[in-house]
Formats: C-alpha cells, structure tokens, sequence
C-alpha cells in the first residue's frame, strides 16, 4: 500500500470511530445538541475522505468537488456545534451562505477557467477561517477553560496554523505539478496529526461536559436547583477557611417556610414544589454573587453570607421575609406563605459547618416559639 492510500485510510478510519464515538455519546450521555452536530461532522468526514481517495486514484475532479464540499460542511459543523456549546447565538445564515459561495468558487477554479493556485488555496483559506471563528466560540465566558477546553482550543488553533500554510503553499504553485511538493508535504506530515488530535479532544470535551454535569447533580438539589446538603457542607467548609484566613465576619442562615406540612396535606405534592421552587428563587435573588444558597432537607435552607454579620443577615432576610408573603403559587391562589429564619455567625470556636448550624437551628426554634413568620439571631434566641 503506497503512502496516500495509507494517509488517507488513516483520515477515513479517525473520522469513523469519532463518527461511532460520538454517537455512543450522544444517545446514552443527555442527547446535547452539539454533541450530534459533531457526529454528523465527523460522519460527513468519512464520505469526505472516501471522495478524496477516489479523486485521487481515479484521477476525477468531480470527486474532489464532492470532497471539496465535504470539508466545507464537515468544518461548519464543527463550527456549529462549538456555537451550540457556548449557548451563544446562532445564524445558520452566516454559516450557509459564506458555504455556498466558497463552493462556487471552488467548482470556478476547478473548471475550464480556473487555476491550480485557486484550487489550493479557497479550501484551506476557509477552512482556516472557519476554525479560528470556532476558536472564539469555543472560549468561557465569566470562567476559565477546563483542561479539556484548553486542549481543544490549542488543537483548532493547530488546525488553523496547518490550512494556513497549506493555503500560502497554494500561492507557489505554477503548473499541473509544480510547486505541489510543498504542499503535499505539509498535508502528509501535519494534516493527520492535526486531525486526529481535533478528534480526540473533541472526545475529551464531551467527556469533561459529562463529569461536570455530574458533579453538579451531585452537589445540586434537582428541584430547586440551589445546593443539597452536600454541596452546602463543602462551601462552608471554604467559607469558613477564608473568613479566617481574612478575618471577616460569616453568617449562616437557616430558614424553612410556616406550615409547610399542612400546605402539603391541603394541597398536594405540586403545590409544595411549586413553594419550595419559588422560596429557593427568592433566597437566590436576594444574596449576593459569591454567597452560598443551599437546601438542606424538606424545606429548610441554608444560606451563607460572606462578610457579612449577623446583623447585617438578618436585614437582608428580613426583605425576604416580607416579600415570601407576595409569592404566588400558580393554580393555588388561596394559597399564602410565610416563613422563619435563625440567624448565626461564625465564631473562634467553631470548627465545622454543624457549629454554626446548631446555634441557627436554636435561633430558628425561638422564632417559631414566638410565633412564626419572624427573625431571631442567635445571640438573642441564647
């Protein structure tokens, strides 16, 4: 077997595991939208290499049109679902009709008209545009990349550099022969690599999305979408380590709504989720970025506030506490909420989240001892 049918066979075969890999994953890992885009990108890959080997041992244009056309598709759909990925907005015109164009120009200057360095140089071109587009795409907002977003970026980033210097290798091209050394050369060594390095930390991306999706479900309440108690445990752990580390003051809050037995008696299970949604989002919304709202069982939340007082929580809670009574379940108009909060603050001799939580469950059980729909700090509950 002579060296291109070895290249090409090598091509064929990364983008038919990646084709079967990415299936598997899509139909048994959630059914993401970018995930199938890539399946089908790299499913269009294999049809794409196939057309190259037979334009190349049969000596058919009409065959390196179709793989002409391929890579075009096959690279949009690679740009496509990193947009999907980054749930940033997306025109499928602005990817169709910059296709459609670059494919007549490609059947231009594979036609009677056309010239070799035409040839060589619109795929790469924009093959390589295409990719340092995805790039962008691909890059975290308000985060930063995970290994494996890293890695691909740094692989897209190769395969741009790659069509790149293929593209300006097309420009010393002067005849049926000449000057396609170079280019030949750069397609054997790199495009493989390249490829096959792409296909590979697209792999990895999908499998990092996988395990950050579970571990969010682990330390996520599924109803509420606030953290479970788990979750909870871990970021007070944090919390409490820089408080002191900064020797800035912490308060936890622990809060449940009145009567939220009888409200599940009287009016079911829907009803009763409906009221834990909606106090979690009130919780949420009344914190800020960097403070921690959890669910810790039934209906009893934990809030912690960084650099914050005990004082200074239970005025915030005290908003919340006035605008639970406005909180409107859909399909139970009847229905109206009130709720109680225990107020703690972190002090020299705790040393675990269940300190905190046992003077703020005492403060919690004086507030209902006194009659419910109120605050009490645990200062004042002692």
């Amino acid at each position: 077997m002579n060296a291109p049918a070895i290249l090409l066979s090598l091509l064929f075969g990364t983008a038919a595991v990646m084709t079967v890999a990415l299936t598997v994953a899509w139909l048994h890992f959630g059914r993401q939208r970018h995930v199938l885009t890539w399946t089908a990108s790299y499913g269009i890959g294999m049809v794409q290499w196939t057309a190259n080997a037979c334009g190349f041992f049969l000596k058919s244009p009409g065959w390196f049109i179709v793989t002409g056309v391929g890579l075009i598709i096959s690279g949009s759909l690679l740009a496509i679902g990193i947009r999907q990925r980054s749930g940033k907005p997306l025109r499928l015109a602005g990817f169709v009709i910059p296709a459609i164009i670059v494919i007549l120009a490609m059947a231009f200057a594979i036609g009677p008209a056309g010239s070799q360095i035409m040839q060589g140089l619109i795929i790469p071109a924009y093959v390589g545009a295409l990719l340092a587009a995805s790039a962008v795409s691909l890059w975290p907002r308000d985060r930063s990349f995970t290994p494996p977003e890293l890695v691909f970026f740094l692989a897209l980033l190769a395969f741009v550099i790659v069509q790149l210097a293929l593209a300006g290798s097309a420009m010393m091209i002067r005849g049926p022969e000449e000057g396609k050394d170079l280019y030949r050369l750069i397609f054997s060594i790199f495009m493989p690599t390249i490829y096959v390095a792409t296909a590979v930390t697209a792999v990895l991306v999908v499998a990092g999305d996988l395990a950050q999706q579970l571990r969010t479900q682990m330390r996520h309440d599924p109803l509420t979408q606030v953290l479970n108690r788990r979750g909870l445990d871990e970021a007070a752990a944090r919390a409490m380590a820089l408080a002191r580390r900064q020797s800035l003051p912490l308060a936890l809050v622990v809060c449940d709504l009145d009567g939220f037995k009888a409200l599940n008696d009287g009016h079911g299970h829907i009803a009763g989720d409906q009221a834990l949604k909606g106090f979690a989002q009130l919780l949420t919304n009344a914190v800020r970025r960097g403070d921690v709202v959890g669910r810790m069982g039934g209906d009893e939340f934990g809030l912690l506030l960084m650099n914050t007082s005990a004082g200074a929580a239970a005025d915030v809670m005290e908003r919340v506490r006035s605008e639970v009574g406005h909180l409107a379940l859909p399909g139970f108009p009847d229905v109206w909420l009130r709720a109680s909060f225990g107020v703690s603050e972190l002090a020299a001799a705790d040393i675990q989240m269940e300190d905190l939580v046992a003077r703020a469950d005492a403060a919690l059980y004086a507030a209902k001892k006194d009659g419910k729909d109120r605050i009490s700090i645990w200062q004042e509950a002692a």
